[in-house]
């Protein structure tokens, strides 16, 4: 396999005029790049992807930290990163955020940029990391405060609100609650929305109809069919898709109908293909906008990296929207 010494040999050049035709990163005469190039061509000559990269500082690689990369809202969000990267002539390295692996640490010198999508807080001194070493990073669905890291979000507390107001404009009075993980800010925000809606159309919070999930169907199918045992009610609002059909399959084994006995609501608005094929009725569900907030992460990023020094706001918030079927 023909080297860089080779090369120059044919052309009659130094090593450095080869790479600086090859990097293009300074003016070298016609007759010297004619000679590199045929050379080059002579030879059969590939360059060190690998060396060249590290010469120039740039990978042409983004990394992607993910909350769950198994989950069917992560799943859809890994598709959608991976298209507005590719769409730029970029690869992606994609890992799940574990608590005791140090993905930031890995990605240094390995990428241009990292986007981080999940609800997790995310070590400080891991951001200080990567701006220590100039590697540009935007967080997605993230509340974690630092200085010049962009946050993309969804307005949580509002489609909560709208989820909720939906059911009682259709006459529920009696309306559970299955929230996330509470250590989950996002969690918060709809659980707050749920209480904002009951306390403006005089609906007395009832503690006993919310439900502690863990974004998973196992839990919220299990926690409402207890429920049901002991409650009467006629509404649902969970605070992902999975959840809400886990309460719909719950319901229907307790004999109960959707949307005749109780209204369900989700939030995602996310592509459960095998749920949504099943004898439940589609569902009704606050759709977070996944592909803006993908496409927003990734041309930030790549304006980080164009713009090192531009300044960008500490948050962009997009709105939700309720999306209407037959579930409620």
């Amino acid at each position: 396999m023909p080297s860089i010494e080779d090369v120059a040999k044919r052309a009659g050049v130094s090593k450095a005029t080869v790479s600086r035709v090859i990097n293009g990163t300074a003016n070298v005469s016609e007759k010297k790049k004619k000679a590199v190039l045929e050379a080059i061509k002579a030879l059969n000559y590939t360059p060190n992807v690998t060396a060249k990269n590290l010469a120039r500082r740039k990978t042409d690689t983004i990394g992607i930290i993910i909350q769950q990369l198994s989950s069917w809202f992560y799943s859809e969000v890994v598709g959608l990163l991976n298209k507005y990267i590719t769409q730029r002539g970029y690869g992606a390295i994609f890992c799940q955020l574990i608590d005791n692996i140090d993905y930031f640490k890995f990605l240094v010198g390995r990428v241009d940029g990292v986007i981080v999508f999940g609800y997790k807080s995310i070590d400080k001194q891991a951001l200080k990391l990567l701006h220590a070493n100039n590697v540009p990073v935007v967080l997605a669905e993230n509340n974690t405060e630092f200085t010049n890291v962009p946050r993309i979000n969804v307005n949580n507390l509002q489609g909560g609100y709208i989820a909720t107001k939906y059911l009682i404009e259709k006459g529920c009075r009696k309306i559970v609650h299955i929230s996330g993980p509470l250590e989950s800010f996002e969690s918060v925000a709809r659980y707050e929305g749920y209480k904002a809606a009951l306390k403006d159309f005089g609906i007395k919070f009832d503690e006993e109809l919310v439900i502690e999930g863990d974004f998973m169907f196992q839990k919220a199918y299990e926690n409402t069919k207890k429920l049901l045992q002991n409650k009467k009610i006629d509404g649902i609002f969970a605070a992902n898709d999975l959840m809400a059909y886990a309460s719909m399959y719950a319901l229907d084994e307790m004999g109960m109908s959707v949307p005749n006995d109780v209204k369900v609501v989700g939030f995602d608005d996310v592509d459960l293909v095998g749920l949504q094929l099943s004898k439940m009725p589609r569902l009704t569900t606050v759709r977070q906008p996944i592909d803006l907030m993908a496409k927003t992460a990734c041309d930030i990023l790549f304006e980080k990296i164009d713009n090192p020094n531009k300044k960008f706001e500490s948050e962009y918030i997009l709105d939700t929207q309720l999306i209407i079927r037959q579930s409620a």
